[in-house]
């Protein structure tokens, strides 16, 4: 099959884990001798790159990092050329079947686009909340000021400027005819929040590569006098840090903290950084959590064996995070919160610990469950890896994602006689006035 995926980031550019899986998935369907490119946005170049197969063209709906107003001046403009860019890469590549990963931030023209100019060839692979998200316009004009005089002028223009890009994208409704999602939660989610049809929604659990994270936990670990605990990811405010940080001190301020040592592994917005590093300053804890600056994920398989234990306290509904999956492999208990697809693999007291999202209190009694009950620690170590094994191995997801890709294409067959029809006519419906 010739496969074009379509993503908002793809590496070496990454904002998060899932980035990394879709390049996974890429090498897997290359190494099965199926023939790939990816169209993915500029996030990340500094000058215009030389990717083989890759196309890194499109631009993103906004910042990353602060909503910019007067780039509404531009946006119809860069609507249309995104969705040039997406006709020209399917034209000269042709593929079979498009995979649609990532598309958060991204105008929804894109995949619209690809099922204009493939029909019944689109697969969705959804392991976010984008197909029933706001997208950062939405975020930023519904998002009340603090100032009265600022709220006021700002939901005026709001009104305008959601106006105008409803306009725009006026007709953009996606199809969804194959969705693979990443869990239950995600699936369920789409039922009910994007009203998508459940026979045309499938689960596939992400996965990883199983050894290279494995360590052998069938035996008691050498007695050791401090509970190492981790927490690795994106240090921004709904990955839920400062819970860890709370946690802590309500240990020192029990009197409970001896042999309990915290590494925050990341990086993320400065600002939420700082209020961290403040906080573990203002509750005295330097001796007992420690900051180190993110790593690689070759170097997270060789950090994790220095840990007993994962923090996991999201405050948002995660689909299911590979790190979760990465540390239950590699041995580690995981002490999380049951947001999203998290309880799917993590149960509470058989495969891990779980307490409530922003409940230092709660995780604060895990962890001192764990380092009073060492049989406790290995028998949970021992059932949440089994089930990694069982569940999440990278080679059952992608057997699986060609699995579908191949019915998929199957069922599509003769549907492609109008491409270039469909192609020119909509991008010229497009371009009419709003």
């Amino acid at each position: 099959m010739r496969i074009l995926l379509i993503t908002s980031f793809y590496p070496p550019f990454v904002i998060g884990g899932w980035e990394q899986v879709v390049e996974e998935c890429n090498t897997a369907l290359k190494a099965r001798s199926h023939v790939t490119h990816v169209l993915t946005s500029t996030h990340g170049l500094q000058v215009p790159a030389q990717d083989p197969g890759v196309d890194r063209v499109l631009t993103l709906e906004a910042d990353l990092e602060h909503y910019n107003p007067p780039s509404l001046l531009t946006y119809r403009k860069r609507v249309a050329t995104n969705l040039q860019a997406t006709r020209d890469v399917i034209d000269r590549f042709k593929p079979d079947v498009v995979f649609v990963h990532i598309m958060w931030n991204l105008t929804r023209g894109i995949p619209w686009m690809a099922e204009k100019m493939c029909p019944g060839r689109v697969v969705y692979y959804v392991a976010d909340h984008w197909p029933c998200a706001a997208d950062p316009h939405e975020q930023y004009w519904k998002e009340q000021a603090a100032r009265p005089v600022r709220r006021l002028a700002k939901n005026l223009l709001g009104r305008i400027a959601l106006r105008w890009i409803g306009r725009c994208n006026r007709g953009f409704e996606l199809e969804f005819g194959r969705v693979l999602c990443v869990s239950h939660a995600i699936r369920n989610e789409l039922i009910d929040k994007a009203n998508l049809n459940p026979a045309n929604l499938h689960v596939v659990y992400n996965g990883i590569e199983i050894g290279r994270f494995y360590r052998d936990c069938s035996k008691p670990r050498p007695v050791k006098q401090t509970l190492s605990l981790l927490f690795a990811g994106s240090l921004v405010w709904h990955k839920g840090v400062h819970t860890a940080i709370e946690a802590m001190n309500v240990l020192r301020k029990s009197g409970q903290i001896a042999g309990i040592h915290l590494t925050i592994v990341g990086s993320g917005h400065p600002d939420y950084e700082r209020q961290l590093r403040e906080s573990v300053s203002r509750y005295e804890l330097e001796q007992h959590i420690e900051f180190r600056p993110r790593i690689s994920r070759n170097e997270l398989a060789d950090l994790l064996p220095e840990f007993d234990a994962l923090v996991f306290p999201s405050t948002w509904d995660e689909p299911l995070a590979r790190i979760t999956q990465e540390a239950m492999a590699a041995g580690l208990v995981v002490i999380g919160t049951p947001t999203g697809g998290t309880p799917e693999i993590l149960k509470d007291g058989e495969t891990g610990l779980i307490f409530r999202p922003g409940d230092a209190e709660g995780l604060a009694s895990q962890i001192l469950r764990l380092r009073d009950d060492a049989a406790l620690c290995v028998r949970l170590a021992r059932q949440g890896q089994a089930l990694i094994i069982e569940k999440c191995d990278i080679r059952r997801m992608n057997d699986e994602i060609e699995a579908h890709l191949e019915n998929h294409l199957e069922q599509a067959k003769g549907g492609s006689a109008h491409l270039a029809e469909e192609s020119a006519s909509t991008l010229a419906a497009f371009n009419q006035p709003c």
